[in-house]
């Protein structure tokens, strides 16, 4: 659809998000990376871009709090109507986008799902959820490997294609972290022109810097 927001599309998505079989296979995989590479117990976590939440309720057992974000109306109204119905007692939704400027802190842990890719300044979004972490705070990035436009189609031109690991682990350094693991986390597939597709997403860990 022509001059629509990323916003705007995540609104018509919203309700089908959580069925979509390789979202819920793409949560469970980044979930398990997650629990291996992080200790978690009682963290207090801000995840950002986080649609309906299926992260941060896939987390919940082991976080203490989490405050899930997302510029999407429609996805807060179903996160909220989840949390409402689960009686997930220790996650807060919260409409905003990616400047972070309604959030308070300092968290122990920020994570992203499939959402750095739809942020436009990746340098200056790094500084300020740097920002937010308190002392020793870690940042978890799970998005796609640098692709070639084909994952979103040539109908979505508003976001990165992917990152090169390389690239975003020096991103993250020049923001003040030190990255302390990266490796695949999940495979999407898709059918483009008829052939089965593999799409490989990173995780991504980083320590803020004392």
């Amino acid at each position: 659809m022509t001059n629509t927001t990323n916003s705007d599309r995540f609104d018509e998505m919203a309700k089908a998000w959580d069925i979509a079989p390789q979202h819920v296979a793409r949560t469970h995989d980044v979930a398990n990376a997650i629990r291996r590479r992080i200790p978690l117990a009682g963290r207090s976590a801000i995840e950002i871009g986080a649609g309906t939440g299926l992260l941060s309720f896939a987390l919940s057992n082991s976080l203490g709090s989490i405050l899930a974000t997302d510029p999407s109306q429609g996805m807060i109204d179903i996160l909220a109507d989840k949390i409402r119905h689960s009686g997930a007692g220790n996650i807060q939704a919260l409409r905003c986008g990616d400047e972070l400027g309604e959030t308070t802190g300092p968290f122990d842990l920020a994570m992203l799902q499939m959402a750095l890719h739809h942020i436009p300044d990746v340098p200056g979004f790094l500084a300020r959820v740097h920002g937010k972490l308190g002392q020793g705070g870690t940042i978890a990035i799970a998005d796609l490997d640098t692709e070639d436009g084909s994952f979103h189609g040539p109908e979505i031109n508003d976001v990165h294609l992917g990152f090169d690991r390389t690239e975003i682990v020096n991103k993250l350094s020049e923001a003040g972290f030190e990255v302390v693991s990266i490796g695949t986390a999940h495979v999407m597939k898709r059918t483009v022109d008829g052939v089965v597709r593999e799409y490989p997403i990173f995780l991504v860990v980083g320590r803020k810097k004392e």
